[in-house]
């Protein structure tokens, strides 16, 4: 039925607007210096983890390793109907000092009766909770018996710090002495606290960007609009209730300001993204799930294959696409700043970051 139809729309414009000058912002880079303390805590456990374990006839000190199998039983030790098994590898030091007597001098085999709250202070007892199974928020799985049967008995030896140790961990990198090996690991840790030093400068200018730039947005369409997303051509969802709206808006608006002040950057300065970063992006992800066998597995035809069934993925193309622009937008507006330096320690910067990030939530 051809006829005249009269149509009503409603548009919104885009504001025009101006960043603020990125050189004038205060923004701190904090420096976490690698301590003593902290080289020496990574060498001891890189020791461990390359060590060998040495088989025991007994537990005679709390640097013994036991291999466990907890059942759970009544205060006598009998074992109860259904009850819950579960294999574990502990340090006798994990136990109770007031418990430890209990295993010290007991061989492969032997068994000992013990109600979990007895045996482990409350921060083991947290994860042997979690590890049985058992919900950490009742109160009643602290005061459970279990019978703890020693099936092996070892002694982790360290691995010594010998020039082979330092060329399996870097081969090919000259590390022959003690001296050698400390500076290399202080070098990953301050590598490392430098990257997190980055993300929190990134997330400075985050805020400062969305604080600082003056756009006038058209409230009331914009408040309309949202009230209408999530209701079908159909009209089988409810439109959102004005409560809703004013709760959502202010997010809202802080991602689409985002969203217009990095369109901006990337036009203003001609930042674009090509299909090879996004290969790259795909090769360094299948990497990262594979644990650093970057160099063995390269050329190899499957990796091949797999960058090139994701690049068939529009979904994981485009949030690829995305987050290579955001890190290029983040590079620029590093370029622009003039950071003021400010030493910090690991537990502070963690702290302030953990504190930040509780803010934010």
């Amino acid at each position: 039925n051809p006829a005249d139809y009269t149509f009503h729309f409603e548009v919104g414009m885009k504001p025009g607007f101006d960043l603020p000058d990125l050189g004038k912002a205060p923004i701190t880079a904090y420096v976490v210096r690698a301590t003593d303390e902290m080289i020496d805590n990574e060498i001891s456990r890189l020791q461990n983890r390359y060590g060998n374990m040495k088989d025991e006839t007994s537990a005679s000190s709390e640097d013994h390793v036991l291999n466990v199998s907890f059942v759970e039983c009544d205060a006598s030790g009998a074992e109860l109907e259904g009850a819950a098994k579960k294999d574990n590898s502990l340090l006798v030091k994990y136990f109770k000092e007031s418990f430890r007597p209990n295993l010290l001098g007991k061989t492969s085999g032997d068994k000992v009766v013990a109600q979990l709250s007895q045996a482990f202070d409350e921060k083991e007892l947290d994860f042997i909770l979690s590890d049985l199974g058992l919900d950490k928020s009742d109160p009643a799985a602290a005061g459970k018996y279990f019978s703890i049967e020693l099936t092996k008995i070892g002694l982790l030896e360290k691995r010594a710090l010998d020039e082979a140790f330092f060329d399996q961990l870097y081969p090919g990198q000259e590390v022959k002495t003690e001296a050698d090996f400390r500076n290399k690991i202080r070098d990953e840790i301050e590598a490392y606290w430098k990257s997190q030093s980055r993300n929190q400068i990134q997330d400075q200018l985050f805020h400062y960007l969305v604080d600082h730039t003056e756009i006038r947005f058209p409230e009331g369409f914009l408040k309309k609009w949202l009230k209408m997303q999530g209701q079908s051509e159909e009209g089988d969802k409810e439109p959102k209730t004005d409560e809703q709206v004013e709760q959502e808006f202010p997010t809202f608006l802080n991602q689409l300001k985002w969203t217009l002040v990095s369109d901006k950057i990337v036009r203003d300065n001609g930042i674009q993204v090509d299909p090879d970063e996004v290969r790259q992006f795909a090769r360094q992800q299948l990497f990262g799930y594979m644990g650093n066998m970057g160099g063995s597995v390269e050329d190899q035809p499957w990796v091949h294959d797999y960058v090139e069934r994701m690049m068939k993925d529009r979904k994981y193309v485009e949030d690829a696409f995305n987050r290579i622009q955001g890190q290029k937008v983040f590079e620029w507006a590093e370029k622009q700043i003039n950071p003021t330096e400010k030493p910090i320690s690991a537990e502070e910067f963690t702290q302030m970051v953990e504190a930040h990030r509780h803010h934010h939530h």
